[in-house]
């Protein structure tokens, strides 16, 4: 199944870093302008396991809307205070499969490396593994980077 995996270092404490990024409502912040991104249903704030998330979004000229679901979730804490993890997993939308993995991990200067992972399937059996190669991919990319770049700014320069 195809995958996109990016890594980024974030000038910021990991319980901040994690605190910004499972807070859904920042997420139409981060993501690029022209998705014309809303968030429908937030689901219970703070996040956490079993949270459904709906959003309305444009992405290539195509408007839909995805339902993603809190599939694991695990914060910083005293067992853990160097690393965290959560994914969320489309329950209804436009791909066949879609999973976004998030890995917190503290670095020795107090930053923390944030690595995402796509890992998608579009719909339609062999048109949409032609699709996969020939559009999607690169337009999942740019997103990935978009979205690393934008939260690292954000989280380095704004008081949050």
């Amino acid at each position: 199944m195809p995958h996109i995996e990016r890594a980024v270092e974030i000038h910021a404490p990991i319980e901040r870093v994690f605190a910004f990024i499972t807070d859904i409502r920042n997420h139409p912040r981060v993501v690029p302008p022209q998705t014309q991104e809303q968030l429908l249903d937030a689901g219970e704030m703070p996040m956490r396991l079993g949270v459904v998330v709906r959003l309305r979004a444009r992405y290539g000229g195509i408007r839909w809307t995805l339902a993603s679901q809190i599939t694991a979730f695990d914060p910083p804490g005293s067992l853990h205070p160097g690393s965290a993890y959560f994914r969320d997993e489309q329950v209804s939308g436009p791909f066949a499969v879609w999973r976004h993995d998030h890995w917190f991990a503290s670095t020795p200067a107090g930053s923390t490396c944030l690595t995402d992972r796509f890992t998608y399937a579009a719909p339609l059996g062999p048109p949409g593994r032609m699709i996969e190669r020939l559009w999607l991919h690169d337009r999942l990319t740019h997103l990935l980077e978009y979205m690393q770049a934008t939260e690292k700014r954000l989280l380095e320069t704004e008081a949050l």
